[in-house]
């Protein structure tokens, strides 16, 4: 008989011959006691195709006749088919998120060299918000309400005058804009400022600069007495040079 002469195969043949050899040598050669079986890192390095292993070192002829080394051996393969799959998926999306990134540095980098510069314009003042136009009382508790107090009734008196205390301050629990005209020896400079309570608490902690305006000394301080409770309390001044100086508070 010629070669020519010999029936041919076809693929689909083909493959069921093999797809039948594997279902045999997956059960058809028990070996309970895995006599002669090589060990796990062999069989997983000849799944992978370790190159470094020559043809001597891969135990093709057991595998072959050993049901519980091909099972192995077909498990480590289907793994290394599947994680080569995973690197050969994940190279072009690794690529393309690179490529988005570097396109989106150039673009934000190129808008930002070309971008028009805005002239600056005169501030215009701000207009009320819309809760502050529907409720009068919420742009007051925003803005500091301002005061004018007059220490001057707390200057030393003369010795032959009959000293008579002066009436406490009365202080609204408000956020303040103060403007102090001192008493009499108290000069230009920096002044300290505090509210000390009943209890001995301190609140609203600050330092004003103090001008001498037609012989009389005026500080504008910021006080926020809204966390001050009310009742008696002492609003604490201390001069430049000097001590502290008390002044009975009324917290309203």
């Amino acid at each position: 008989m010629n070669l020519d002469d010999r029936p041919t195969v076809s693929g689909r043949e083909l493959k069921e011959v093999v797809a039948f050899g594997r279902k045999c040598s997956q059960h058809a050669f028990p070996n309970p006691d895995r006599r002669g079986c090589p060990d796990r890192d062999r069989l997983r390095a000849m799944a992978h195709q370790d190159p470094s292993l020559t043809i001597e070192q891969l135990p093709v002829a057991h595998v072959v006749r050993c049901s519980p080394c091909f099972r192995e051996y077909m498990h480590f393969r289907r793994t290394s088919v599947f994680l080569r799959g995973l690197q050969i998926t994940a190279a072009p999306l690794i690529a393309a998120a690179v490529l988005v990134t570097l396109a989106w540095f150039v673009m934000v980098h190129t808008n930002k060299r070309w971008e028009p510069s805005v002239s600056r314009q005169p501030s215009q003042q701000r207009l009320p918000s819309e809760s502050s136009r529907t409720n009068p009382r919420a742009e007051l508790s925003v803005l500091p309400l301002q005061m004018t107090i007059d220490l001057a009734r707390f200057s030393p008196t003369r010795g032959d005058e009959k000293e008579v205390a002066p009436k406490p301050v009365r202080l609204p629990r408000r956020n303040l804009r103060f403007t102090f005209q001192m008493p009499l020896g108290m000069e230009a400079g920096e002044y300290l400022f505090g509210l000390k309570d009943a209890s001995g608490n301190i609140y609203a902690e600050t330092r004003a600069p103090g001008r001498l305006t037609d012989g009389t000394t005026l500080v504008k301080v910021d006080l926020d007495l809204t966390g001050v409770p009310r009742g008696g309390a002492t609003l604490m001044i201390r001069p430049p040079g000097l001590g502290w100086r008390n002044f009975p508070s009324i917290i309203e």
